[in-house]
């Protein structure tokens, strides 16, 4: 019979608490790791995804905003060729890039990132809500949270909207 302590009991479990508090942030794109855009808000309460929909029909994008647990407070499901974006210039000391999911009610959740140019720099980033192409509301991503490839997805919207 194998027999284990109280507490060996307890260090066993508990990376596994661990493992499961800290999947929510990441779990919107865990399909198939499809993250192009992620960071979190209020210190780790809200998190956005931005995913290539690989797992649907189309040439499709993903938007997701989360709460605390992981549950999706607003998704956005759309086609790459619907996008807007804003790629950087190449100009100045700061990098600056976003894209744009629109909604049939006249919103838009515009996810960016802005960084410094040189090593060391921080990327920072957040969320403007448009409403008829106003900005009505901004969401800063919290300090460091900010993991993306919005290039990457700027060149997928590019090749939908070329492609008939």
């Amino acid at each position: 019979m194998f027999h284990t302590s109280r507490a060996h009991q307890l260090a066993l479990a508990f990376p596994l608490i661990i493992v499961a508090t800290s999947s929510n942030a990441g779990d919107f794109c865990e399909r198939d790791r499809s993250t192009l855009f992620t960071c979190t808000f209020k210190g780790a309460q809200k998190s956005v995804e931005v995913c290539d929909a690989t797992w649907l029909a189309g040439d499709m994008a993903t938007y997701g905003f989360l709460g605390a647990t992981g549950t999706v407070e607003k998704e956005i499901v759309t086609d790459k060729a619907s996008l807007s974006y804003m790629p950087w210039n190449g100009i100045g000391n700061y990098i600056s890039e976003s894209v744009t999911f629109f909604t049939d009610d006249g919103y838009g959740y515009e996810v960016f990132w802005t960084a410094e140019r040189g090593e060391g720099s921080t990327e920072d980033g957040g969320i403007n809500v448009l409403k008829d192409g106003a900005v009505i509301a901004s969401l800063q991503c919290d300090t460091g949270s900010v993991r993306q490839d919005l290039a990457a997805l700027i060149d997928m919207i590019d090749t939908a909207q070329l492609s008939p």
